[in-house]
């Protein structure tokens, strides 16, 4: 490997990865979940089975439970202990604001991620079959602290480019732990910091732990025997007992079977894994491939299970290229920034900074507007459609940033939810205005309105607005309000860096062409969607 160029992760990757709360969730949860909640009958058991099959969803669970529930942290041992604290409101409002990712997806970092999620899924139904039989902790717990274990890893892959040749050097034959000190360095101190931060189960911040670890000769014993035939191997004996050993076990052999099910490493895994449990290999090969087999029914494809590999007359490899990351970089917060007040900021504005000229892309507003007017449906949901319509402002107009703030169900708060172009700690993701007193946003929301914001009527438009309210937005911005064929749900802003030339009229017109669009097309995916729910429920009834 010494012809890879490995750069040391920057001191604040960690504490970026911490604050990112708004990663996806796999796509079909969203649908699984919401077919569900249409039976009134259904329960926090069966629900929880359907949230366990997506990690990044049991994360924001996790995370929004002990936020709301302070020290509930040890109560905590599956997506239904989540739901009876949290109750299943919330599970509704979650899924209304968390963004989704596709198995269509375009994106590079997005595809990993997606990958990374699926095979976390993959190593929990291990775990839980392996609890059953270690009888050392629940099988509930166990499939939960695995999936999870590896979180740092997806937020990585979403946020920090260097981390996807994390899956390059394993398809070049590292092991995991070799892979994660190439790309993340000796930091295990830092990596147990961030899993405090997220909330993680005991067992899956065990993993991190060296002393849950068997030593280099151990490993070596596992590897050819069967401690228990062995005497004097009592210490390696406590270590297989230790629950953290269930998630080491699972997450290793899934993400080999993933890059290489008939690869060494895999039967290296598999091998010690029937030392492990005691189990001979013919009796433990078999369970392991049922497992796959399931594991691929559920994920509607044999890619992350290394399934498909399977397929192949020769043991094939999944192959992941080297991503040139020279000059990459974690999305990074000012610090700096954050506590100046909006005019006293120069080189670092709130969103990020962009050459000197906009440049917009013609050819992809075109297709963009044509896909919102005559296929709504293309789009799956309103959040796909809301995030696609902020792609326009940003690639297609060329502004350097965009969001979108919602109301409330009682119209009383404007709280940003979508956001392009801005990192996950640029001051306008804080947005939120009370709409109980009287301001500029009162009378945008009132019906469709607009408005360009620059430095001559800055003063004038948010004088009635408080002083930290206002000096998050920047200098140059455009706004305009969306419906879905009724009164406005919400807000449109658009924004230029502040050393870029001033907003034009032509890029207002167009922001506000592209605004009446969504609006449009937000009200023709509402009344499709409603269509076919009536015609579900009919087609339901004897």
């Amino acid at each position: 490997m010494t012809h890879l160029s490995i750069a040391k992760p920057p001191a604040t990757l960690w504490q970026t990865l911490a604050d990112c709360h708004d990663f996806p969730v796999l796509e079909e949860s969203r649908e699984r979940i919401r077919q569900q909640m249409h039976n009134r009958s259904v329960s926090f058991e069966d629900l929880a089975s359907s949230i366990e099959r997506d990690p990044a969803l049991c994360l924001h669970l996790l995370r929004l439970s002990v936020e709301r529930h302070p020290g509930c942290n040890e109560q905590i041992s599956g997506a239904a202990s989540c739901l009876s604290l949290l109750g299943m409101q919330e599970l509704v409002k979650l899924m209304k604001q968390l963004p989704v990712v596709s198995a269509e997806t375009e994106d590079p970092a997005a595809q990993l991620y997606r990958n990374a999620l699926l095979t976390a899924q993959l190593a929990g139904n291990l775990a839980a079959v392996w609890a059953a039989s270690k009888g050392n902790t629940s099988v509930s717990y166990a499939r939960w602290s695995t999936m999870l274990t590896s979180a740092p890893l997806w937020l990585a892959l979403l946020n920090y480019k260097p981390a996807q040749n994390w899956l390059h050097l394993l398809s070049r034959g590292c092991e995991l732990a070799e892979s994660t000190r190439a790309i993340f360095g000796s930091q295990l101190s830092a990596i147990q910091k961030l899993n405090k931060q997220l909330s993680l189960p005991v067992m899956a911040t065990a993993v991190f732990n060296k002393e849950n670890w068997p030593d280099a000769e151990q490993w070596r014993v596992l590897r050819h025997h069967d401690p228990r035939d062995l005497d004097n191997q009592r210490p390696l004996l406590h270590h297989c007992q230790q629950p953290a050993m269930i998630s080491l076990m699972a997450n290793s052999l899934a993400w080999h079977w993933h890059i290489a099910p008939d690869g060494r490493h895999s039967k290296r895994w598999q091998t010690l894994v029937s030392h492990w449990l005691g189990k001979p290999q013919h009796m433990l090969q078999p369970e392991l491939r049922q497992l796959q087999v399931q594991t691929s029914k559920q994920q509607h494809s044999g890619i992350s299970t290394g399934l498909q590999l399977l397929l192949s007359p020769q043991p094939a490899v999944h192959e992941y290229p080297w991503i040139d990351t020279e000059n990459a970089a974690p999305k990074q917060p000012v610090h700096e920034e954050q506590a100046q007040p909006y005019h006293e900021r120069r080189a670092t504005p709130a969103v990020n900074a962009e050459p000197e000229e906009r440049h917009s892309d013609d050819k992809y507003m075109k297709k963009l507007l044509r896909q919102l007017q005559q296929e709504p449906d293309s789009f799956g949901d309103w959040h796909y459609l809301m995030r696609g319509m902020l792609k326009g402002v940003c690639e297609g107009i060329g502004l350097s940033a965009a969001c979108i703030a919602l109301l409330n169900k009682d119209k009383t708060v404007l709280k940003v939810f979508y956001a392009e172009g801005m990192s996950e700690q640029a001051p306008m993701r804080r947005f939120v205005v009370d709409l109980r007193k009287p301001s500029l946003f009162n009378k945008l929301l009132e019906k469709q309105s607009s408005l360009l914001l620059n430095s001559d009527n800055r003063q004038r438009f948010l004088q009635h607005l408080p002083a930290a309210t206002s000096e998050l937005i920047p200098q140059q911005t455009m706004m305009m309000s969306i419906d879905a064929g009724a009164a406005p749900i919400g807000l449109v802003m658009g924004f230029a860096a502040e050393h870029q030339p001033e907003l034009s009229q032509a890029e207002y017109i167009s922001f506000k062409n592209l605004c009446q669009v969504t609006s449009q097309s937000l009200a023709t995916l509402k009344a499709n969607t409603e269509k076919r729910r009536r015609a579900a429920a009919n087609h339901g009834q004897p």
